[in-house]
């Protein structure tokens, strides 16, 4: 089973271990209050699932996989999918132990029962889910465009970027998409996702596009120098570098499935989701 990143050069790990390390990068970004965090999910006026008071769910999660999941540095699970996992959780008033994995191990552990639901890790694909059961998503991967902070281009259209050097990681979805749509620009590919970013600091290329959750993080961070800001909003393509994230539970567990959807909504609409995010994401991510 692949990650949802696997196919680019980079993944999100490498990314942070690159620029700086992850939990110092969050106490240096302090969340943005004046943004709203997107509604990812299509909340279902469903009655709660009548789940036994004594209900124990073990969740398990990638341990390499920031900002959505790993080990912090005291040794205990973290990440954006594990506190989500949590509020789920409470709200469903049950009890719920992390355990972190290495990626390759996840779904045999579900498989053999070591684990009731993934909340992290596997991709959403047709091997996955002939394995196990899929909540509606989460979150999703999306796009993002970057400029120097002194550019004045304020759209991220194709026709506005034609003719601009566009940074791009080389052989990866993001370059495939922008190859497909943005042939009036030069598209100009790099090695790795650090390369790229250099490459808009130092003036090599006028624009950057790359995963919407690495421009965040590199804009807000040391790495940039304060050189950059995001240009415009996310974009969400599903045939190119969109994937949803979910939860996958055991297949013989459709009411843990249902209960876990119950929960995502209500941590949802009750502002968890919110309140999350914005820990994690010091810019908006829609």
């Amino acid at each position: 089973m692949m990650r949802p990143y696997v196919n680019l050069a980079s993944t999100l790990c490498v990314y942070f271990l690159s620029f700086f390390h992850f939990e110092s990068a969050l106490a240096q970004t302090a969340p943005d209050k004046g943004y709203e965090p997107p509604l990812y999910r299509n909340v279902l006026d469903l009655p709660p699932p009548q789940l036994p008071a004594t209900t124990e769910v073990r969740l398990l999660a990638d341990d390499d996989f920031a900002p959505y999941s790993f080990l912090s540095s005291s040794g205990a699970p973290g990440g954006l999918s594990v506190e989500l996992a949590m509020a789920a959780c409470a709200e469903l008033g049950i009890r719920c132990t992390v355990s972190a994995l290495p990626f390759a191990e996840i779904l045999p552990a579900l498989a053999r029962g070591e684990g009731d639901v993934a909340i992290s890790g596997p991709r959403l694909d047709e091997a996955s889910v002939r394995e196990a059961l899929a909540t509606r998503p989460y979150f999703r991967t999306m796009g993002r465009f970057a400029v120097q902070t002194a550019n004045p281009v304020t759209d991220a259209g194709v026709a506005a970027l034609a003719g601009k050097r566009i940074a791009v990681t080389a052989k990866t979805l993001h370059a495939r998409w922008l190859e497909t749509y943005y042939t009036g620009s030069e598209i100009v590919p790099f090695e790795d996702a650090a390369t790229a970013a250099d490459a808009l600091r130092t003036g090599k290329a006028d624009i950057l596009f790359g995963d919407n959750v690495q421009l965040i993080y590199w804009t807000s961070g040391q790495a940039s120098g304060g050189c950059c800001r995001l240009l415009g909003g996310a974009y969400s393509d599903a045939g190119h570098f969109s994937r949803n994230f979910v939860f996958m539970v055991q297949k013989q567990k459709p009411e843990l499935r249902a209960a876990f959807d119950y929960g995502l909504d209500m941590a949802q609409k009750n502002g968890a989701t919110a309140r999350i995010l914005k820990a994690y994401f010091p810019l908006s991510p829609w």
